[in-house]
């Protein structure tokens, strides 16, 4: 098949979704009233055997279509398999697999066990393998589990590197079986899963979620959204993520919906391949981090779209970092034309120790933007309006907090700050953590009195959170605050920068006695040092034209080099301890 005939092939709408229309009068779905995963699994799979589950487009034909009665047979078969390893209720078992059929029957069969699952990232390419030891290494011994389930090619490489440590490394097909007394009731506080977060191998947390967490987050969620029945949620997103797990994985199937779940390489390779997904199965929900509207935006003027229709796309949640209103703008000049609703795009601000979601925007309105003063939040956090057209900044809202959760920002000292003041973002939620795996794990994030100081810096208006960017990440100049994301969107218009791929950052300087700002960029121009060094003076240039601040240094690097997490984030206090050590641009 040829490139264009599979490109074709992406717009023919499944069979079970042709003639779909959305319905803006369908009722809310309904959450489950089984208060556990395993026993809404059974009371479906009883209520509704053919309904579809999940939708997994690239497993082999006989997985691409999971009903409820499927979900079940195979949780029973995944289940037994793992008790017969040695996994016990109460015990944890790490499911290191990709978006399949084997790892949501492990997933479930976890479940119906009343053991405590935890999805771990399973190496993308051969030669990030010892990478991924390392960090199985150290979840493992955070974790304990019992049994840990890898792709056979991995079993015996993992069962290695574990050796010494008390965990039964095994491998799917899980072939027959039945879990011969399934827990379908438990404590609301018991764990639910563990939600390791990503990160440096020795940073990584692992958060406890209860039954009564995870159903309160999807209930926030589906009121919130809100998720209505006919509804079906497209993902690529990562289940070892929260976004994936929590947002694309459990809320459906909580609230008796279908989800469409690919592998995240999916649109690591080929982004369009999610709108594409969205068209063909007439998806009405789909949630996204900002870099991958900002990225299939980029990509639309680039290839040929003919024949593509969102219009179906009823809910498109972009969050999980900073918003911006290039982006919002730009994804909808390119996908406007493709029938996508303006007022479909939902900023939102969440976090995994809440389950997901803290705030999202309202429904029915376009994204709310407020251009402010850029001088006035460097100097004194605060939102003004701005001094001239150069002075201008947009910053966009992340929305209202959904039900069961409450949002404040505060001072250092945890003193509440007046509306339009930049501060710490504090929230509060009936699906709040039960903690951290074996105790504190973060100085940042800090729960007291129930509220959790998120790490975040941002501000309210009219009841709505502004977020402005992390404060671990500000770059502080001459005693004045910036976030780095303003620069990295200055850096990225200039040619050759790729879309997603600048990492602004401050570094140390001995002689000026305060931080001075580096540009680290991937462009396709690296290889050629005088093309680089033309790039990087255009690169100047453009951020002290759209900021006022002129970069000391920028770096130019290969595709590919700049460390995120799995979800697709910079990490930039990677970049520039990097930077610092002489490790990039040295």
């Amino acid at each position: 098949m040829s490139i264009d005939s599979g490109l074709r092939a992406d717009l023919e709408v499944h069979p079970d979704r042709r003639g779909f229309v959305p319905d803006p009068n369908a009722p809310v779905a309904k959450l489950s009233t089984a208060g556990t995963v395993a026993g809404t699994l059974i009371e479906r799979a009883r209520r509704e055997p053919d309904a579809v589950a999940y939708y997994l487009p690239d497993e082999p034909e006989s997985d691409q279509r999971i009903t409820m009665a499927d979900l079940h047979d195979r949780a029973h078969a995944a289940g037994s398999a793992l008790a017969a390893a040695g996994l016990t209720r109460g015990g944890r078992v790490c499911l290191c697999l990709d978006t399949s059929a084997d790892l949501l029957s492990g997933l479930f069969g976890a479940a119906l066990l009343g053991a405590v699952p935890s999805v771990i990232e399973p190496p993308l390419t051969a030669g990030r393998k010892q990478l991924w030891l390392d960090r199985v290494r150290h979840l493992v011994a955070v974790a304990e589990p019992q049994v840990l389930v890898c792709a056979e090619n991995l079993r015996e490489d993992a069962a290695e590197a574990l050796a010494g440590m008390k965990v039964t490394v095994i491998s799917p097909p899980f072939g027959d079986g039945l879990v011969a007394d399934p827990v379908l009731t438990a404590d609301p506080e018991d764990p639910a899963f563990i939600q390791f977060t990503s990160g440096t191998t020795s940073a990584a947390k692992g958060i406890v979620l209860s039954h009564r967490a995870v159903f309160a987050a999807a209930s926030a969620i589906g009121l919130a959204g809100p998720f209505c029945e006919g509804d079906l949620l497209a993902s690529w997103l990562p289940l070892h993520h929260d976004m994936g797990m929590v947002g694309a994985t459990m809320t459906p199937f909580l609230l008796s919906l279908p989800s469409v779940l690919v592998r995240p390489l999916a649109f690591g390779t080929r982004p369009d391949r999610w709108v594409r997904l969205i068209h063909q199965y007439r998806a009405t929900i789909s949630p996204a981090p900002n870099f991958a509207y900002r990225l299939v935006a980029s990509l639309a003027r680039k290839i040929d779209l003919a024949g593509l229709d969102l219009s179906c796309w009823r809910k498109a949640f972009n969050g999980a970092e900073v918003v911006d209103a290039v982006t919002l703008r730009e994804f909808q000049e390119t996908m406007g034309r493709f029938g996508f609703p303006v007022e479909t795009m939902r900023p939102c601000y969440g976090m995994a120790e809440l389950g997901l979601a803290a705030t999202f925007s309202p429904v029915g309105s376009p994204p709310r933007v407020e251009v402010l003063s850029r001088t006035a939040m460097a100097e004194t956090g605060r939102a003004e309006a701005p001094r001239s057209t150069e002075d201008a900044h947009p910053y966009v809202s992340s929305g209202i907090p959904v039900p069961g959760t409450k949002v404040r920002v505060s001072d250092t000292e945890d003193i509440d700050l007046p509306d339009g003041h930049v501060g710490r973002v504090r929230v509060a939620s009936e699906s709040m953590m039960t903690g951290y795996l074996n105790g504190p794990a973060d100085p940042v994030l800090d729960l007291r009195d129930g509220w959790l100081d998120t790490g975040d810096l941002g501000f309210l208006r009219d009841g709505e959170l502004f977020v402005t960017g992390r404060g671990k990440d500000l770059i502080i100049l001459a005693g004045r605050n910036y976030q780095p994301q303003n620069f990295e969107r200055a850096a990225e218009t200039v040619d050759g920068v790729r879309a997603g791929a600048a990492a602004a950052v401050g570094v140390p300087d001995a002689a000026s006695g305060t931080e001075k700002m580096v540009l680290v960029v991937e462009s396709k121009y690296h290889r050629d040092p005088a093309t680089a060094l033309h790039t990087g003076k255009l690169i100047e240039r453009a951020v002290a034209e759209h900021t006022g601040v002129r970069p000391a240094r920028v770096i130019v690097v290969s595709p590919r080099t700049l460390p995120k997490t799995s979800s697709g984030k910079l990490q930039r206090s990677q970049v520039a301890a990097a930077v610092a050590a002489g490790v990039l641009g040295g």
